[in-house]
């Protein structure tokens, strides 16, 4: 097995072994000044890319592939993510999106963090308001929930909740189990008691 030794100024050495493997081996340094970060707790001060995705050219962080490379190992973080999305009206229920002030998200690994503001043009009829366009599906049979603001009609306690392999959330609340609500007592809002206004609402879900 060959090898190179550099030996220090005054005492130690570094030494370049190459694998006792068939092939070539080749080993790039920096064309500029650079330090070669070691396998004992590496400092960078840029960025690095993983999964071939191509480091930023400033700040410092980690940089992911645009499409995510998922790992089998379920401790490996293998994706994130961040930016912005356009709510729609998944139903023909009387709305339309207005303007939109923020719809932002992040997800980290397979969990998406939502934040949606914008307001509805219209008039709402006795359709259930649900809202599309959520930037990643959800899988087979996961539900989750998420705190709404209705800026205007009578209903307290909106919520929104995704719905299974789907890209839209439905709207709900608690309607003490009267005529159109399901057996736990909840019922789809319905676009004629909200009202023109805004809507608000964070949501966190799974993803695949």
């Amino acid at each position: 097995m060959s090898q190179v030794i550099i030996a220090g100024d005054t005492s130690g050495t570094i030494t370049l072994q190459a694998p006792a493997v068939s092939g070539s081996s080749v080993l790039t340094l920096p064309a500029t000044t650079a330090t070669l970060a070691t396998l004992t707790t590496p400092s960078f001060t840029t960025t690095i890319g993983v999964g071939a995705a191509t480091a930023s050219a400033s700040g410092s962080g980690i940089s992911f592939p645009a499409t995510q490379s998922a790992s089998s190992n379920a401790n490996t973080l293998d994706d994130y993510e961040e930016g912005t999305w356009t709510p729609g009206i998944q139903n023909s229920c009387g709305f339309s999106v207005g303007a939109v002030n923020s719809a932002i998200y992040t997800k980290i690994g397979n969990t998406v963090f939502i934040q949606t503001y914008y307001t509805l043009t219209g008039t709402g009829n006795s359709t259930a308001f649900t809202v599309s366009g959520l930037p990643f599906s959800v899988p087979s049979g996961v539900y989750c929930t998420g705190a709404a603001d209705i800026g205007t009609g009578g209903v307290l306690g909106a919520y929104v909740r995704t719905e299974s392999t789907n890209t839209y959330a439905t709207f709900l609340y608690s309607g003490g189990g009267t005529t159109g609500s399901t057996s736990n007592g909840r019922q789809p809002l319905l676009a004629n008691q909200m009202g023109a206004g805004y809507v608000i609402f964070s949501l966190v879900y799974s993803t695949s």
